[in-house]
């Protein structure tokens, strides 16, 4: 009887053990920040089932202006969008490592939509089932095609490296660095993407170091003509609104032109014509972008 109870309490160990092993994680590693001084953290999200690869693809997710914090307690309005929020949140199952970083607050502590934020709005995963996603767009913008103006003479060389990602590339590198090593990240299989701030960021880290991905993502930010050279080989996927006043579809085309005449054969322009600069919340909410970053390795 005894070495019954014994086999049965193995047993219930084992299966809790399994049980525990097959449920996501999300975890908050930290670091020194060089350039900030300052202790700071960043979100690391393990897929369902983890210890059972040797290997998984990462997401290195960029976020945008609205999710700036101090890297610890206002962290999780990272969360807020993106696949992130897709995986833990929603509770899909994404089978990608998701590495998601924060930028400081810089001068941007007084916009309204950071100033006027609350912790209690961050998403936070349910028990069971998910969310409800916003059933349609419900800005004022109506759409009229190609909403443009000169593209030179409106934004020139400064909104995509003004303030932004390029502050912490370094450290977010080796943030990468680090999940790679320790987290059984798989090193042909790292794929980049981000929303407004964060899509001007992809392009930016990308063109930085095109070595490091797979394939690239971004989503309501736009490239620099100029700066397109070191990408003509990365599989590229753009997202855009078509009903997004802030940034418009005429800034996206000199870029992606560039990468033609360069000779890049992996472009693709997706624009959502209904929808406005939040575009992101159906990128994310499909299935048809973490299938591509998949169908791509290094």
């Amino acid at each position: 009887m005894k070495a019954l109870s014994i086999s049965l309490l193995t047993a219930l160990l084992v299966l809790n053990t399994a049980a525990a092993s097959s449920e996501p994680q999300l975890l908050r590693p930290t670091y020194h920040s060089r350039v900030l001084n300052a202790e700071r953290g960043y979100l690391l999200y393990l897929p369902p089932h983890f210890d059972e690869r040797d290997t998984w693809p990462v997401i290195l997710f960029l976020h945008g202006n609205g999710e700036r914090g101090d890297g610890k307690g206002e962290l999780d309005y990272v969360l807020k969008h993106g696949p992130l929020f897709e995986a833990w949140c929603q509770r899909r199952d994404l089978p990608f490592i998701i590495l998601s970083p924060q930028m400081p607050m810089e001068d941007q502590g007084e916009v309204s939509y950071i100033k006027n934020r609350k912790l209690a709005d961050i998403p936070r995963r349910l028990a069971s089932g998910r969310h409800a996603y916003p059933p349609h767009y419900s800005g004022k913008d109506p759409m009229q095609g190609q909403l443009s103006e000169d593209f030179l003479k409106v934004v020139g060389n400064a909104i995509p490296v003004r303030k932004g990602w390029s502050l912490l590339a370094d450290e977010v590198m080796g943030n990468l660095d680090d999940v790679i090593s320790k987290y059984k990240g798989d090193p042909r299989r790292i794929y980049l993407t981000g929303i407004s701030m964060g899509g001007f960021g992809t392009w930016i880290l990308a063109a930085e170091h095109p070595d490091r991905f797979a394939a690239i993502a971004p989503v309501a930010g736009f490239g620099m003509a100029d700066r397109v050279e070191s990408l003509v080989k990365m599989p590229l996927w753009v997202f855009a609104g078509g009903r997004d006043a802030t940034v418009r579809l005429a800034y996206f085309y000199p870029a992606l032109n560039a990468l033609e005449k360069l000779g890049h054969t992996d472009v693709r322009f997706t624009i959502e014509a209904d929808m406005g600069h939040d575009v992101w919340r159906r990128v994310y909410a499909g299935r048809d972008l973490y299938d591509w970053f998949l169908s791509h390795s290094k």
